[in-house]
């Protein structure tokens, strides 16, 4: 088996100091390993992984070498540079087709997906669920869900099925739910039978190949090129997520639950969560002051930050922003960043 990596996004939710030369994934914020380091470095005694992939953009060579150098990791690491930055599913497709030029998979060898910059714990409970896949034979695709330990909308959802295998907690896929209202959050939360879709799968080249095929025909269509006529054409596939291009079309699929703490880092919200706190509940980094502030998440780069008064705010100060929010509000980050790019371009 085989565990990809995929380490070319940028992470817009951490926004200002996430972006598109540094981003979340090689940032070392909680302790001196990166999140893609330690996503790594969670494979080091797991039997069933004979080989790591790192498939990322060709402008983060740099980094992603000079960090996986940093870990001294024992496992052969290949790394794959995309053509251009298209998505999870056009990423999926790059590495298949790469690993097949180079003759490095064969049909039948199991592929498992994940992004980088997750935190997942206890490690070793977590590569007890993928030594045991190891033997599950049946040409499924599989994914892997989380029970929600709170009202969170902006995760996707799987609800789900029958169950699908004795010896392991494998189930059918009734529906996916993508970031709910608060209110079905709620509701999916107080049920059991609705997990947080993870965005980790396991799979391989014959099942997805034959998925692509049934599903998203124009993937495919890029997928049956000569491989120089693929990385020529690249460009021209169209940016979409797998979980859209395929994972909510199949219905060849099946649910691993997963009884472990996990988190995407996805926001600065999830990222208050995981981080220490000093007695008032508060989460600082830098040159920081405060009175009377509680439950907030305080970064300073250079400048002094005081503050006074104030409850479940994200203030962070970088170079040349400074960005203040509610807590709850940060997921919409993006739109944010939308309406800066807009500004910017009428300048």
């Amino acid at each position: 088996m085989k565990a990809i990596i995929l380490a070319g996004g940028v992470g817009k939710r951490l926004w200002p100091i996430s972006n598109k030369n540094l981003p979340k994934q090689f940032l070392k914020f909680l302790d001196q390993e990166s999140l893609f380091q330690k996503t790594i470095k969670r494979f080091e005694t797991c039997k069933s992984i004979n080989e790591i992939v790192v498939v990322t953009n060709k402008n983060f060579e740099t980094i992603t070498k000079e960090q996986i150098e940093e870990i001294n990791f024992k496992k052969k690491i290949k790394i794959l540079l995309e053509p251009d930055k298209r998505n999870t599913a056009p990423a999926i497709l790059f590495a298949i087709k790469t690993l097949k030029e180079k003759k490095m998979i064969e049909e039948r060898e199991k592929l498992l997906f994940l992004p980088s910059d997750h935190l997942i714990f206890p490690k070793d409970k977590f590569l007890s669920y993928i030594e045991r896949l190891s033997s599950f034979e049946k040409n499924k695709i599989v994914i892997f869900g989380i029970r929600p330990h709170k009202i969170e909308t902006g995760y996707g959802y799987v609800k789900l099925g029958k169950k699908e295998s004795k010896d392991l907690d494998l189930y059918k896929v009734d529906a996916f739910v993508e970031k709910p209202s608060f209110e079905k959050a709620k509701k999916f939360f107080l049920s059991e039978n609705y997990l947080w879709n993870s965005g980790m799968f396991l799979f391989t080249e014959k099942t997805f190949k034959n998925e692509i095929k049934k599903h998203s025909p124009n993937l495919f269509e890029f997928y049956e090129l000569s491989y120089d006529k693929f990385l020529k054409n690249f460009s021209k596939i169209e940016k979409k997520s797998i979980d859209y291009a395929l994972i909510e079309k199949t219905k060849n699929i099946l649910v691993q639950i997963l009884d472990i703490s996990w988190s995407d880092v996805g926001s600065w919200d999830s990222l208050y969560e995981v981080m220490p706190k000093d007695e008032n509940e508060n989460v600082v980094r830098g040159n920081v002051v405060t009175l009377d502030t509680k439950k907030s998440l305080i970064f300073s780069k250079k400048k002094l930050i005081s503050t006074m008064g104030l409850d479940n705010i994200i203030l962070v100060e970088t170079e040349d922003t400074i960005f203040l929010a509610k807590k709850q509000k940060s997921q919409k980050v993006k739109d944010i960043l939308k309406k800066i790019l807009k500004k910017n371009n009428q300048k």
